[in-house]
């Protein structure tokens, strides 16, 4: 039994790491859309240097309540990964009304990753 769920496991480590190479492109349509990707650094760096943003965590309640960055406020979106997001339907905010008002002001989205 182990050597079987061994092998079970090794094909699929395989066939992930594989599939790396053929995964669809899914960030180039959204940043076409005028979605900008950065890194934890960027925003840290943005932040520390007092850039005015509003910081929202996309992830379930659950999550939010357990740990968010300081200041963030909970907008959780549809759980999709991004990879299955068709840019014609994008992940559904499930309240929207407590994005700001101000619609000039810079919104930074987090979750937990891409998959």
């Amino acid at each position: 039994m182990i050597p079987l769920v061994t092998a079970a496991v090794a094909t699929a480590l395989a066939l992930l790491a594989g599939g790396e190479a053929i995964r669809p492109d899914w960030r180039t349509p959204l940043e076409r859309a005028g979605i900008r990707f950065i890194s934890a650094r960027e925003l840290h760096a943005m932040m520390t240097n007092g850039v005015p943003l509003t910081l929202v965590d996309a992830r379930d309640e659950v999550h939010y309540r357990r740990e968010h960055l300081p200041g963030a406020i909970s907008i959780p979106a549809e759980d999709l990964p991004l990879r299955f997001i068709d840019i014609r339907r994008p992940k559904r905010l499930l309240h929207p009304e407590r994005l700001p008002a101000d619609r000039a002001r810079l919104v930074v989205f987090y979750c937990g990753g891409p998959n």
